[in-house]
């Protein structure tokens, strides 16, 4: 098979894929946690099921992407940035994914306002996670795109300080430790999120 040299020379895009693909299997995990509140025990053993084929699929995403690499010849970005992205967005799936699961384990289907406020920043979030990854040689619109995602995780994080500092002593015990369980679970997931936004930055400056 005969390929021309502009054909070699073009980078390999499945990498893109499988982070756009990483980015919105995170905005499929924050979707099925939302649903949670307010849910039934049945519809939750069903959200149960989705989280874990969402945690499945973005495993074998991640996989794929680090495969595809190295048989790249040429990429958009330089491996190590392209696999940290993916790598970061595996990890924030699977906080989220882990964050549903107690909830369901733990019943709490009647958590604070302010649960459901962080996980709708969250889900955007994975929406901008998604946008940037068709920006890699758009450097100004990534660094808009990176903009806002600083700014929802100054935001999810400030709502979360009101979530942990509402908890009261009116709470039973048992009560207060599972909403500080969770609670927990769900911080996990803001900073993995954050931690990709700290890789889109360093495209950035790489990049530019």
């Amino acid at each position: 098979m005969n390929l021309s040299l502009s054909s070699l020379l073009a980078p390999d895009t499945a990498s893109l894929e499988h982070l756009a693909a990483l980015a919105d299997g995170l905005g499929a995990a924050v979707h099925q946690v939302a649903q949670l509140m307010g849910s039934s025990k049945a519809a939750a053993e069903e959200v149960s099921t989705r989280l874990s084929e969402i945690d499945s699929e973005s495993s074998g995403r991640h996989m794929a992407l680090l495969t595809s690499l190295r048989s790249s010849f040429i990429t958009p970005l330089p491996r190590q940035d392209l696999y940290l992205m993916a790598d970061g967005l595996n990890n924030a799936v699977e906080k989220v994914c882990n964050a549903g699961l107690l909830i369901v384990s733990t019943e709490q289907y009647r958590l604070p306002a302010e649960a459901m406020d962080i996980l709708e920043t969250l889900g955007r979030q994975a929406e901008l996670l998604q946008e940037a990854t068709a920006q890699f040689r758009a450097l100004d619109a990534l660094e808009e795109t990176w903009i806002q995602l600083q700014r929802n995780s100054k935001r999810a994080e400030r709502v979360m300080v009101e979530w942990v500092s509402g908890m009261t002593g009116d709470l039973l015990q048992r009560s207060y430790n599972r909403q500080r369980e969770a609670a927990h679970a769900v911080d996990a997931a803001i900073v993995a999120v954050r931690q990709i936004t700290v890789h889109v930055g360093s495209v950035l400056v790489q990049e530019s």
